[in-house]
């Protein structure tokens, strides 16, 4: 949908700096992304779910342990953002 609306154009360009987004549109979006998951965390402590809609909100199947026990492991490079995957070290 195109609309037209006025922006605080030094937020906008913050929020790009800060994510390293690099349209306005996708940093609209961004945003728009970000403040409704704030406010469905704060519609949530607001009114927190019964323990039975709890249990419904996760899927029975839903294995936390075997989903980690099937990642490679990772490590922080100094100087790099980001992640790259450990090297394995041959035992001698």
């Amino acid at each position: 949908m195109k609309t037209t609306i006025e922006i605080d154009e030094v937020k906008l360009e913050r929020i790009m700096k800060m994510t390293g987004i690099g349209t306005m549109k996708e940093a609209v979006d961004w945003s728009l992304n970000e403040a409704l998951r704030i406010a469905t965390i704060n519609r949530v402590m607001e009114e927190p779910w019964t323990p039975e809609e709890a249990r419904s909100a996760v899927d029975p199947a839903y294995d936390l342990i075997a989903i980690r026990h099937s990642r490679v492991p990772v490590s922080y490079v100094e100087g790099k953002r980001g992640r790259k995957p450990r090297s394995k070290k041959a035992d001698s």
